[in-house]
């Protein structure tokens, strides 16, 4: 693809640090938790609920930084990652009176640091910059993964923000799972190089198994082993379709570049 940068294997030294967009992350970070904890739980009744939007907001942060930036920045996501924990406990404890279990504290660190990697690495995917986003194989597992984290992002975000400022229905919350998943498969599709179809439509297993657990954490019920095996189903097709779309949109993209 005309996009993609081009991968050096030549000159191994690392790169220093860039601070700018470390600091990008942390201000972006502090403002997506901020937004997303007072819209989802204002008065922090659930503090689950509290923790997957902190978690969801380090991924994002990371996924963002990693795309936008020049270059390889996951270091940086960490390095925000760990910022935003220190900031966000020190916001917990000193102003809003939380406690904190030690065992929190001890396992926090690594915890955001990975969180806010992992983003940062599907950014890279995105961007090209990463070896491994360039391969082309019968499955290409990196995909897959970037699948997995994409679609459970978008899904768990598209929900808290229709029920915080739209009050949507469950069968409403059902189509924006479902809309996930057709995303999720295009960004696949349209990034990638080569052809990606299968491997959302893979990554669509995942991403059912992570949405049942966040219905549970989020509408504190069980979801029915029908719906559930519905939901795999469609989640395949839906996925698989979502990366044709993809594929087609890249081809039409590099035609009129061509």
């Amino acid at each position: 693809m005309s996009s993609y940068r081009d991968v050096s294997t030549t000159d191994t030294a690392p790169e220093p640090l860039r601070w700018a967009w470390v600091t990008g992350g942390v201000l972006l970070g502090s403002i997506l938790i901020s937004l997303f904890v007072y819209m989802v739980d204002p008065q922090l009744e659930r503090p689950a609920v509290t923790g997957l939007v902190v978690t969801l907001s380090l991924v994002l942060v990371g996924i963002l930084v990693g795309y936008r930036s020049s270059g390889e920045t996951i270091r940086e996501t960490a390095i925000a990652g760990l910022i935003l924990l220190i900031l966000t406990g020190i916001v917990a404890v000193a102003v809003l009176n939380i406690r904190v279990p030690v065992l929190v504290w001890l396992l926090s660190p690594f915890y955001a640091a990975l969180l806010t990697m992992a983003g940062g690495w599907v950014g890279e995917m995105l961007q090209g910059t990463l070896e491994e986003a360039h391969e082309d194989k019968a499955v290409d597992w990196p995909w897959v993964f970037v699948s997995v984290i994409i679609g459970f992002t978008l899904s768990a975000y598209a929900v808290f923000l229709g029920q915080a400022l739209l009050n949507l229905s469950p069968m409403q919350n059902l189509l924006v799972f479902a809309a996930s998943f057709l995303v999720t498969g295009w960004i696949v599709g349209f990034f990638s190089p080569g052809v990606t179809m299968v491997e959302p439509a893979i990554a669509a297993a995942g991403m059912v198994i992570l949405d049942a657990g966040f219905v549970i954490l989020w509408f504190d019920a069980l979801p029915q082993f029908q719906t559930t095996l519905i939901g795999f189903g469609g989640g395949v097709v839906l996925a698989l379709a979502g990366g044709w779309l993809g594929e087609r949109t890249q081809r039409l993209r590099e035609g009129r570049q061509s």
